[in-house]
């Protein structure tokens, strides 16, 4: 396997960056008048704005050379059409067959299809009042229990889409083992009208186990053990169906995830029950639309003009090539304020590696350190940074031309100028990190220069929400292909797994901390102490 740093095209590209290194972003906007055409692109709904990358025509097309001398169309290729992309666990990444995309397997497409339609008719029951509780009242809070993917994928969605919730039915989100995460919630539920999502891939996840016993618990303290609560109250979502039902819940409660599916990949599965329950099942299939569309789009559309190859290749210029070591997602919707925690776990736990396939050592820096925030709130939190630190951070900036919808509380005319405010913020955030006040002095002078690029969209909804999706989850697995590593596991987090669970042992001895560090030893006996042991 040839090392991406060896090619002729990275070589190419690391003489071009010194010239894009001392460029100036208000020179290239100001005098290159065919630049906004050659550095802009629509999809759908989206237009996505790379002029104010410290990029020019000639960098794209050095940058699509690099793509294409290590073989990237054909590794989109092998993504679609069910090859081993997943090297270390030996599968397919099929999470874009969630969509209905072509599969080289029909016989995935149908099991996909088979369980969309449970799901679709499971959240038609809850919706409409039909599936009630074990004392014949119908649920009116639905609890989403999960950690990753499992978790960050759906809390996003259902906060996004919150114009096009069910409003007789609240969604809940618990994640954290810490018990005050349950507690702080469970506590002002109605154990009668809540039904909890128990949801994990593996169904090992001591987070989502933990808080699944304790859910369980809570509802035999008020419901007792007689009626048989959990087919009414407890229903998940897995691949692992035998250590499900062997917590008590039914077989017909049981709703499939895949092998082939990552979790941080999964949000257009059974994964989202709580979300389809909440928008309702066609809502959630525009959804599901919307990302197919940047799907085919991905597939079809030649490098130069392949707005998520773009993206990914942009990324690893400013990464590789400009030296910048952070990437900042900034969202100017209220209702996208999960986006970039989504996205952190999205890219870091994709692209966070040292190791290529082969299990040879990267030579070069992977994933940025992705951070973000919701606008405006964020330009009162880290934007100081952003203009004046003395770290370059290149930013996506995320706004949308027409409001999510009211809810009538505000005056139109009100909701309509508000809205407009939002948008010239963002507008005014991206000029100034790209223009600066060089003609100001001191702590006054910011030099700009900072690169940025913006997704304009018409409004949040469903469709739009599933091509965002679907962007970024290419994006990811455009710079994987790049760098020649594995985008679809996620070993690093297992050590810290195994660790805890041998430490937890330890915390209820008083003495003999043997196997661990004089640091964690010390940890563990002030602990003890602490605690009372």
């Amino acid at each position: 396997m040839i090392d991406p740093t060896d090619t002729q095209q990275w070589k190419e590209l690391s003489e071009h960056s010194s010239l894009l290194k001392v460029a100036s972003l208000e020179e290239l906007l100001n005098d290159d008048s065919s630049r906004i055409e050659d550095l802009s692109f629509e999809v759908g709904s989206l237009h996505v704005d790379f002029s104010k990358q410290l990029v020019t025509k000639d960098t794209i097309n050095k940058l699509v050379a690099l793509g294409k001398e290590l073989n990237l169309s054909d590794k989109i290729h092998d993504l679609f059409s069910g090859e081993i992309v997943n090297i270390s666990e030996n599968r397919p990444a099929l999470h874009t067959a969630l969509r209905f995309s072509e599969s080289s397997d029909e016989g995935v497409g149908e099991v996909v299809r088979d369980e969309l339609e449970r799901a679709s008719d499971f959240s038609l029951l809850v919706r409409s009042g039909k599936w009630v509780g074990t004392t014949g009242k119908p649920i009116t809070t639905v609890v989403n229990i999960g950690i990753g993917g499992s978790h960050l994928g759906p809390v996003m969605a259902n906060a996004a889409l919150r114009p096009f919730r069910k409003n007789s039915i609240k969604s809940e989100f618990v994640s954290n083992i810490d018990p005050a995460d349950i507690d702080s919630k469970l506590h002002l539920l109605d154990p009668e009208t809540t039904m909890f999502i128990l949801n994990s891939k593996s169904f090992t996840t001591a987070e989502t186990i933990t808080n699944a016993e304790a859910a369980i618990q809570w509802l035999t303290n008020s419901l007792g053990t007689e009626k048989d609560f959990l087919a009414r109250h407890v229903v998940a979502v897995t691949a692992n169906s035998s250590a499900a039902e062997s917590l008590g819940i039914p077989k017909e409660n049981i709703f499939a995830i895949w092998d082939w599916v990552g979790g941080r990949f999964s949000i257009c599965s059974s994964v989202s029950l709580a979300v389809m329950i909440s928008v309702g099942p066609e809502n959630f299939q525009l959804l599901l639309d919307g990302a197919n569309s940047i799907d085919e789009h991905f597939k079809s559309t030649d490098l130069s003009e392949n707005i998520p190859v773009l993206m990914g290749l942009i990324a690893i210029w400013n990464r590789n090539f400009l030296g910048f070591g952070n990437h900042a997602l900034l969202s100017y919707s209220q209702d996208l304020r999960y986006f970039p925690l989504y996205l952190e776990q999205l890219e870091m736990e994709s692209n966070g590696k040292q190791f290529r396939v082969d299990g040879e050592r990267v030579t070069h820096h992977t994933s940025p350190v992705v951070l973000g925030g919701v606008g405006t709130d964020a330009q009162h939190s880290f934007f100081q940074l952003l203009h004046q630190g003395t770290t370059t951070i290149p930013s996506d900036f995320i706004v949308f031309c027409k409001p999510s919808m009211s809810s009538d509380a505000l005056p139109e005319d009100t909701f309509l100028k508000q809205h407009e405010v939002l948008v010239a913020n963002c507008f005014a955030q991206s000029k100034a990190l790209a223009i600066g006040s060089s003609r100001k002095s001191g702590e006054k002078r910011s030099d700009g220069n900072r690169p940025s690029t913006t997704i304009l969209g018409t409004r949040l909804d469903p469709y739009t929400l599933g091509q965002l999706v679907a962007l970024y989850e290419h994006k990811v697995f455009t710079m994987g292909a790049i760098w020649q590593i594995n985008s679809f596991d996620q070993e690093g987090v297992q050590i810290g797994k195994t660790l805890a669970a041998s430490i937890e042992n330890d915390l209820s001895l008083s003495e003999g901390f043997l196997d661990h560090d004089a640091s964690t030893q010390s940890l563990l006996s002030i602990y003890q102490q602490r605690r009372g042991l």
